[in-house]
């Protein structure tokens, strides 16, 4: 038996399959025939079976096998879930141990009584005792060419009963997701005569009572009656008789249709006769050319009318042509006037921005002569903290020379070794001080070379993800202009590079779809001012290379083209996929700002109400306003946000928020990627873009290597540094060990104690003066320099100078922003009025070659005419009546012509 929790799917026994009369592949209803008739032919049915696996994946799954039992509560089980196998599965137990609850239950489950359990007449003995209820569960397969309302059910259909003690039961039946799609026994029934499950049959259900009575009985008659219900040949008798009578009222509807199709024969017949004297009458000829060329002649006067019509229109469409013709030039010389203040911004913020370079260097080489004060500074007090610890350590020497002097004191003998002892002790220290201010003046020196290192260390850094970030940028602006040069030729191609490749593939399966996916989502989108590109891209370019299925199966399907048309190595570029409802028209009731504002919205034109229902839903744009002064926006959000607000931008693209706390976004792009109108200047501008990231590349580059030559050297005098300071504690620590051993030498009894009280005033002397020099490194850490306040003025004054170029290049930036805007807009404006111009130049040509078709046709008609009715009537002519009088001129003659 499988562990619980297992995937795999089984069926306790075979059962027959039912015939199905809806069903879309045509071999599962010939089955019934080929076995009524001929031997079935395997190899064609295997043959069409593999190919429909081929189209869909599932169809080797058998419907209506049982996946899983759960029981709780029921008979001796107090819980017991396990799952089937695909093939055979067997129950192995002792007596009593369950066996017959399963099959118990399965049949309980399926809509079986009890009674056909054989155990008890009542379903609420099955409880198991001291228990208030019983649930049981059966989970069968819904996946293959045999399954059941898949939209309904999904691809497991899990049918529930819950038994109470009173006898009562309900029954629960969940789709693949867990949700209840009904609680009816009619479903069920549904379900089970749909896969063909008989629960009442011995063949299908065979429990021990009935297979101990069949066993035991000798009545021929009751083995009969057990063969006629395993094989269901008394429903077959019964579908018989009632096949019968369909047969029998079939007959009598078909003689009522033969009846019927005498009557429709007698009468196509009696039309035909009629239609004959229909041709007769259209083809009589009469006398009445008089009529008919009065006729002419009327419609001579209607095409002399419309001739006049149609000049009074040329004339119209002349003079709306030259208005157009006017406006348009009128536009083109104030984008010419533009052009050149757009030339004059963009040199004043290439001026502004070489300023703003300047000034950043002048600030970071203030910063660094700050930064090298600040290390003396902070050398100054290591040498204090260095001083005091060598203070602390003379004043315990003297007290231990001190408590060795009253020692000696107490001693009356010496030598002449303990004298030399002690002048070789006095040596020592003085080497071992002369090694440690060297000592000292090393590591500080190894300090200040190490602190060097490490701002360079740093500076190279820093370069170097500058140029990082200079590399990425510039790899991006080339993809850009590739993409640009490709939209130029195809604007699809503007949501991706892939974007060509996967919309074939979406036409090429679009069988497979059941709605056909919406995407690219930037298609269906234009704006309608372009003042607003980068904000609204700012607001919803996340969205903009996106797709939209209606459906889980068309989600599937459309992941497995973009698997095919995106590498693997590429996944970056793979766009979102949304599964969502489509829509007929888009939502109403929408919770929107005051009106006093203009949202992403309304600034947007849309030609599918799904998009505008996805962008309403995953991008909330008609909550996202658009506000044009940078002071207006900040004092509006800043304070309070406006009701059903969540974000305001400004035409750079700038974000505001104001949920729970302020904040605001700065936007780095200068151009818009989806909604662009001019391609050309867009890539000349990014071309442009290139070359001076390029240049600030090598400008950086030279900078890193000479960073990386002074690192090389400050690094070597490091290492030299470091091997002095390690020779000079060696010897320290050689001059120290013997210094110990001279130590340890008791003094005589008769020892001079004057070497010793020198020794002490030198220790006094030493002490005195390691706390003058206390005393003055500290008044020097203290006392600042007027250089280094100069250089602290110089720092604010360069940071400053920074910040005001920065807002002078942000409003260059604003003000070129704005002429871009107004270009495009009058670029705009001017396709329009060529596109009005072009309208009004094609309706006139239209109407000219109207008027010259309306005279050619009224020449026509002229001689038409005078060859009925060489004089032209005077007055105007009355075609109805004239009419009149032709029909019953001809209805006259024709009655004469039948006599």
């Amino acid at each position: 038996m499988p562990k619980r929790g297992s995937t795999t799917s089984g069926t306790v026994a075979p059962v027959p399959r039912k015939k199905q009369k809806n069903v879309e592949p045509t071999y599962s209803q010939n089955t019934e025939e080929q076995d009524e008739n001929t031997p079935l032919n395997h190899s064609n049915y295997f043959s069409q079976l593999s190919q429909l696996s081929k189209q869909s994946p599932d169809l080797h799954k058998n419907a209506g096998t049982i996946l899983r039992v759960s029981v709780k509560n029921f008979m001796c089980h107090t819980f017991l879930e396990f799952d089937f196998n695909e093939n055979l599965n067997m129950v192995i137990g002792n007596n009593g141990s369950g066996k017959s609850a399963v099959m118990n239950a399965i049949t309980l489950t399926l809509g079986g009584r009890a009674t056909s359990t054989s155990r008890c007449s009542n379903i609420g003995r099955f409880i198991q005792h001291g228990k208030s209820f019983a649930e049981i569960s059966v989970v069968l397969c819904n996946q293959g060419l045999e399954a059941i309302d898949i939209e309904r059910f999904g691809r497991s259909i899990t049918i529930t009963r819950k038994v109470t003690v009173k006898g009562s039961s309900h029954y629960q039946v969940k789709n693949e997701y867990g949700k209840i799609v009904s609680e009816r026994k009619d479903t069920i029934d549904t379900i089970v005569a749909h896969f063909n499950i008989q629960v009442d049959n011995p063949m299908c259900m065979l429990n021990q009572d009935i297979a101990k009575n069949f066993l035991n009985t000798k009545s021929t008659k009751e083995k009969y009656n057990f063969f006629l219900k395993a094989t269901q040949l008394q429903k077959m008798v019964a579908d018989l008789e009632e096949n019968t009578v369909e047969i029998r009222i079939a007959k009598g509807l078909l003689i009522d249709h033969v009846k019927k199709r005498k009557e429709i024969q007698a009468q196509k017949e009696e039309l035909d006769a009629k239609l004959k004297f229909a041709e007769s009458v259209r083809n009589a000829k009469s006398n009445a050319d008089n009529l008919q060329g009065h006729l002419e002649w009327a419609e001579v006067i209607n095409h002399e009318k419309t001739l006049a019509e149609t000049e009074k229109k040329l004339a119209e469409d002349q003079y709306a042509v030259q208005e157009y013709t006017n406006k348009r030039d009128a536009l083109i010389d104030d984008m010419k006037n533009e052009k050149s203040k757009r030339d004059e911004l963009l040199r004043k913020a290439q001026e502004v921005a070489n300023n703003a370079i300047e000034a950043k260097r002048i600030h970071d080489d203030l910063e660094r002569q700050m930064k090298l004060f600040n290390k003396e500074k902070r050398d100054l007090l290591h040498e204090v903290n260095k001083l005091e610890k060598e203070l602390q350590l003379q004043t315990e020497l003297k007290k231990k020379l001190q408590k060795k002097i009253e020692e000696m004191r107490r001693k009356a003998t010496g030598n002449n070794d303990y004298e030399k002892a002690c002048q070789r002790i006095n040596e020592l220290h003085i080497l071992i001080n002369e090694q440690r201010q060297i000592l000292s003046m090393k590591e500080n020196e190894q300090g200040n070379f190490r602190q060097l290192y490490d701002d360079e260390r740093q500076t190279l850094f820093n370069d170097q993800s500058t140029l990082k970030q200079h590399e990425d940028t510039l790899r991006r602006k080339r993809g850009g202009i590739q993409q640009l040069k490709a939209a130029k030729q195809d604007r699809v191609t503007i949501y991706g590079r892939y974007t060509l490749a996967i919309l074939k593939e979406i036409d090429r399966n679009a069988h497979r779809f059941k709605q056909i996916p919406i995407g690219p989502v930037g298609k269906h989108i234009r704006l309608v001012d372009r003042k607003w590109a980068i904000a609204v891209e700012q607001a919803i370019g996340n969205s903009m290379q996106g797709y939209l299925c209606s459906c889980r199966d068309d989600e599937r399907v459309l992941l497995e083209i973009l698997s095919r048309c995106v590498p693997a190595q590429e996944m970056d570029y793979r766009p979102n996929v949304t599964v969502m409802k489509y829509q007929s028209k888009v939502y109403q009731n929408l919770r929107l700002p005051p009106s006093s504002f203009t949202t992403i919205l309304s600034m947007l034109q849309i030609d599918n109400p799904t998009v505008t229902c996805f962008l309403i839903d995953h991008a909330r744009i008609e909550q996202r306003v658009l506000m044009d002064n940078y002071e207006t926006a900040r004092r509006i959000m800043e304070k309070s946000a406006p009701p059903n607000c969540v974000a305001a931008y400004l035409p750079n693209g700038t974000e505001m928020q104001n949920t729970y706390v302020f904040r605001c976004y700065t936007c780095r792009v200068q151009s818009p990627r989806f909604f662009v109108e001019d391609f050309a200047e867009q890539i000349t501008r990014a071309e442009n873009e290139c070359i001076t990231i390029e240049r600030t590349m090598q400008e950086v580059k030279e900078k890193i290597k000479e960073t990386q030559q002074r690192v090389n050297q400050h690094q070597q005098t490091v290492a030299g540094l470091d091997g002095t300071i390690n020779e000079i504690k060696v010897a320290c620590g050689r001059l120290g060990k013997e210094l110990r051993e001279l130590q340890l030498i008791e003094a005589p009894n008769d020892s001079n104690m004057d070497d010793c009280e020198n020794e002490l005033a030198e220790y006094d002397t030493r002490i005195e003066t390691f706390k003058q020099r206390i005393k003055d490194q500290k008044s020097k850490a203290e006392m600042e320099s007027p250089e280094y306040r100069q250089i602290l003025d110089d720092v604010a004054q360069a940071r400053q100078r920074v910040m005001e170029k920065r807002e002078e290049a942000e409003q260059c930036k604003t003000s070129l922003q704005a002429c871009d805007a107004l270009k495009e807009n009058g670029q705009r404006a001017i396709n329009d009025l060529q596109r009005g111009l072009d309208d009004n130049q094609r309706k006139l040509e239209q109407h000219e070659a109207t008027k010259k078709f309306i005279e050619t046709k009224l020449q026509v008609q002229i001689e038409n005419a005078q060859k009925l009715l060489n004089q032209r009537p005077e007055g105007e002519i009355d075609v109805k009546a004239t009419r009149r009088r032709l029909d019953s001129i001809l209805k006259f003659i024709e009655t004469n012509k039948n006599v």
